[in-house]
């Protein structure tokens, strides 16, 4: 793992991983979200954590999601290394055995957001704005991310936030279920590590036990072999296309996007 990718503390039974790249709003790419998975993995072998907190440095971002310039190029990365990144930190993060806390400042967008909605609780600054906008970009998103949101929020929330992009308030995330506290900035760290220390005194089996039985509760949703390649077909026709492209030059040049459905 390249030591500036993550930050990892650990303090007694609270780990804290930071996303290391504040200068570029802790944006996602394959490198980061395999170092997350396998620090992640690393933790539950020493089995000496109890809860792990996952932030992005800073207080600028927790994450702007994932590197605009490399969408065109994950499938190619996927296939490169054998596993999607995106589908390998959401499993690492749901099969840790204790709680995962997502320390919210900032932006939290895209697959940043889905990073924090795939944690089991997240704590909010007040002046954070999260979002998905793959519909600002011409991306059809992932089955698994957008199921993630569906069980979080439910179907209307969901459809909201994937066919709007908005970016939405703290407040208007806390109303939502998107988030489960809000604090101001100054606040937020101080309330973070004492509700993780409260949890982390409680016991690891009932812990683990309530987590391993809402993770088995929710393996009936499964996709069939066929809605998979439908699904699949639609992302690569999304990230091949005109509008694509054209997503991401408005994305470079702050401008609003003109679409022509190809």
């Amino acid at each position: 793992m390249s030591e500036n990718l993550l930050l990892v503390e650990k303090e007694g039974p609270i780990c804290t991983i930071s996303i290391n790249q504040p200068e570029q709003r802790n944006i996602l790419n394959a490198e980061i979200l395999l170092s997350l998975g396998d620090s992640l993995n690393t933790i539950k072998e020493e089995n000496k954590t109890r809860i792990v907190i996952i932030r992005g440095a800073g207080e600028e971002a927790f994450s702007a999601g994932y590197d605009i310039g490399r969408l065109s190029t994950r499938a190619n990365e996927r296939q490169k290394i054998g596993v999607d990144p995106m589908e390998y930190v959401m499993n690492c993060i749901t099969s840790f055995p204790y709680p995962v806390i997502a320390m919210i400042y900032g932006y939290a967008i895209g697959g940043g957001l889905e990073l924090a909605a795939t944690c089991d609780l997240r704590l909010c600054a007040d002046n954070a704005r999260l979002g998905m906008t793959p519909a600002k970009l011409g991306i059809v998103y992932r089955a698994r991310g957008i199921l993630t949101f569906v069980n979080l929020v439910g179907i209307s929330t969901t459809k909201e936030l994937f066919y709007t992009g908005r970016l939405i308030t703290a407040q208007r995330a806390r109303e939502k279920g998107l988030v489960d506290y809000i604090f101001p900035p100054g606040e937020l760290a101080k309330e973070t590590y004492k509700l993780a220390q409260e949890i982390a005194e409680n016991a690891p089996l009932s812990l683990c036990g309530v987590k391993t039985t809402i993770n088995k509760l929710l393996k009936y949703q499964q996709l069939s072999p066929e809605d998979v390649a439908e699904l699949q077909k639609m992302q690569f026709q999304a990230t091949s296309s005109e509008d694509f492209k054209e997503g991401q030059r408005a994305f470079m040049e702050k401008r609003k996007p003109k679409f022509i459905g190809r």
